[in-house]
């Protein structure tokens, strides 16, 4: 990101106090401009237009125009421009939100509440600040270009065997629900072994992406309950504000929903899955570090790659924030790192098709 220059964006939201709280949070930081502030989609076009922002900060529901509708008009007038849903939290506000970053939202944060132990100024400047601030100096952006995919015959040889392995777990953060859906659109048909994944996200907005990703692919996708037993060829989404763990029994292996600390500062984390796919699956599991903010799951791939399992990161270029993927991968813990389309065509390879 150019120091120079300061990280310019735009508020749309119909709550005059929901417009307050966004600028008072983001005008603390120097790096960041609020140029303009409409009070519904229909007026923020021309501003769109007028000031290019870096960032767009979108209600999800508003009068005259919905969110979805001036998300769509928003990334047509100005591709280059990211926009972030600032969401309410229930399950039609989730289930808006999904859709949202299937149009092209990069990213969204929940609305403050407001009987939490912080204002909600200053739950803006944790949750959302910080996220524009690390979105901007991200080095690629949304849909960013890539060589035509390598078809699967192609992948580098391995020494793995075909069908060798019992699970793939898969950590992801931002970007990741366009990618997970990129991912399993990918498979014809549910792979031999079992997917974990654990990606960022509160409660009520990991069942939402369950059922999109069940709609919308040919792999039965749930949100993970406790007790749950592990099956074949079915994908378990860590629940969110809950950690996903494993128990192995005499007939298989079980989810464990755990209710304990965040780690990394994230609940679900992405540490906590991998730490128990190293212990309950030792090698015949395989790990998968996808794009996201941070370095949730390096650790758990230190754990895993202890045991045998194999790893997998994502590719730079194919990432929307490439933090998750990073150290796993510059501390060659990863046996390769590849694209989303390759990472489905080695997990068919890995858990057998």
């Amino acid at each position: 990101m150019n120091q120079t220059k300061k990280i310019t964006v735009l508020i749309v939201d119909d709550s005059s106090t929901y417009r307050q709280f966004l600028r008072d949070a983001l005008s603390t930081d120097e790096r960041v401009e609020v140029v303009s502030i409409a009070s519904n989609g229909r007026l923020a076009l021309p501003r769109v237009r007028h000031y290019r922002p870096d960032f767009v900060i979108l209600d999800h529901e508003m009068p005259e125009m919905t969110g979805i509708e001036a998300l769509r008009e928003i990334r047509h007038l100005h591709p280059a421009g990211k926009v972030i849903m600032f969401s309410s939290h229930t399950t039609e506000g989730a289930r808006i939100t999904i859709e949202a970053l299937k149009e092209g939202a990069v990213d969204f944060v929940t609305k403050p509440d407001t009987g939490g132990r912080e204002t909600p100024v200053e739950y803006i400047r944790r949750k959302l600040l910080s996220r524009i601030i690390e979105l901007a100096e991200a080095v690629e952006t949304v849909a960013p270009a890539r060589p035509a995919a390598v078809k699967p015959h192609e992948l580098a040889r391995t020494d793995a065997l075909p069908a060798s392995f019992d699970v793939a777990a898969i950590g992801i953060s931002t970007g990741g629900p366009v990618a997970l859906r990129k991912l399993f659109q990918n498979f014809v048909r549910p792979p031999r072994g079992a997917l974990l994944i654990v990606q960022h996200m509160p409660p009520v907005f990991t069942r939402q992406l369950a059922e999109s990703l069940q709609a919308e692919s040919n792999i039965p996708t749930v949100e993970a309950v406790d007790g749950m037993k592990i099956e074949p060829g079915t994908a378990y989404i860590a629940p969110g504000g809950f950690h996903l763990a494993l128990e192995r029994k005499a007939d298989g292996v079980y989810a464990r929903i755990l209710d304990t600390e965040p780690e990394n500062s994230c609940k679900p984390s992405v540490d906590v899955l991998f730490r128990h796919v190293a212990e309950v699956y030792r090698g015949r599991a395989v790990g998968i570090i996808m794009t996201g903010m941070g370095h949730d799951g390096h650790k758990g791939m230190i754990e895993m790659k202890k045991v045998g399992c194999y790893l997998i990161a994502q590719s730079r270029e194919t990432c929307l924030v490439y933090g998750m993927p990073s150290r796993p991968t510059e501390e060659k813990l990863v046996q390769e790192s590849l694209s989303i389309e390759d990472i489905a065509a080695r997990i068919r390879f890995l858990l057998g098709d």
